[in-house]
């Protein structure tokens, strides 16, 4: 099978909440760059542990309903299991109160993007991901940043990479 040759992770089914989601992403990224069709992507479903719990929730399906079944619905369900609300919801309030805090600039972008699959109704538009990025930005380079005006997220991204680039470095203790 083609998938295999991606060398696609395995989920091992263990409660991990941040593994199932990687491996769900990881997955959809892969059958994504092979333009893989309906019937294909549910191929991809037994791949990895969770393919023992697919494979009882196929048993327990009514049987009209199991031809049904698309890639949406199987991430639904792996979501619901394997990705509680509770944590949902305490990684969406980790990424409002998201600040810079001591990481550096691209340290930030970085959880900053990894995060908006938390909360995509905050940052559904550039200027809204722009308008998070630069709030949660350190007051020194979020004052350098205000005397651009409205900027993109990429532009305000370079701006801020630019300011910390020139700013003194911190002494280690």
């Amino acid at each position: 099978m083609v998938l295999l040759k991606q060398n696609p992770p395995i989920f091992d089914g263990i409660g991990e909440p941040a593994k199932a989601e990687t491996w769900i992403c990881a997955l959809e990224r892969i059958i994504t760059v092979l333009m893989c069709n309906a019937e294909e992507r549910m191929t991809c479903v037994t791949y990895g542990s969770a393919d023992i719990w697919w494979d009882t929730k196929m048993k327990t399906t009514p049987r009209d309903q199991v031809g049904r079944m698309t890639w949406e619905n199987f991430k639904e369900k792996i979501y619901i299991k394997y990705v509680p609300t509770s944590y949902r919801k305490a990684k969406a309030a980790e990424f409002y109160y998201l600040t810079q805090g001591r990481m550096s600039v691209t340290e930030y972008d970085r959880t900053l993007c990894d995060m908006t699959r938390y909360a995509p109704e905050q940052v559904d538009t550039d200027e809204k991901l722009a308008d998070k990025f630069r709030e949660g930005l350190r007051h020194e380079i979020k004052m350098a940043l205000a005397s651009h005006g409205r900027l993109t997220y990429a532009e305000e991204l370079a701006l801020a990479l630019d300011v910390e680039a020139t700013m003194p470095k911190e002494r280690a203790m």
